[in-house]
């Protein structure tokens, strides 16, 4: 809306033309429960299309989850992982997997700054980790 200059009439009024981010439209399509007074409409009609929808809990159909046989498989391809990653991966794999990987080539980079993080120090300038 913003990055666009649209104004919540003309998304609405739109929404069958507009591209929606995924987690917009897996939101729309039940996926992470149904709020409280249920989906606006016509516009969740109008953004799904023929799109599969999920009512009641998201989780409700879904098999048990056997987190030991998981995380020994994870431990196999990144043998420094914890209990947290475990349960991270099983949620979001591929942004955990790449994580992982992230933090066994470049090491713990928590405790850097985020401006140095994100962008690396200038050329000359000392920081403290």
């Amino acid at each position: 809306m913003v990055q666009n200059k649209l104004t919540a009439e003309e998304v609405f009024d739109k929404a069958e033309e507009l591209s929606f981010p995924k987690s917009v439209v897996e939101f729309l399509q039940g996926y992470i429960g149904e709020p409280y007074l249920g989906y606006p409409e016509p516009f969740r009609s109008r953004v799904l299309k023929a799109m599969p929808r999920v009512t009641g809990r998201p989780g409700a159909t879904l098999p048990p989850f056997d987190f030991a046989k998981f995380g020994s498989e994870l431990k196999e391809r990144h043998p420094h992982v914890e209990e947290r990653d475990i349960v991270s991966a099983a949620l979001y794999p591929q942004v955990t997997e790449d994580f992982l990987t992230f933090r066994e080539s470049f090491g713990p980079v928590d405790k850097l700054d985020t401006r140095i993080f994100l962008t690396g120090p200038k050329v000359g300038e000392e920081f403290e980790v």
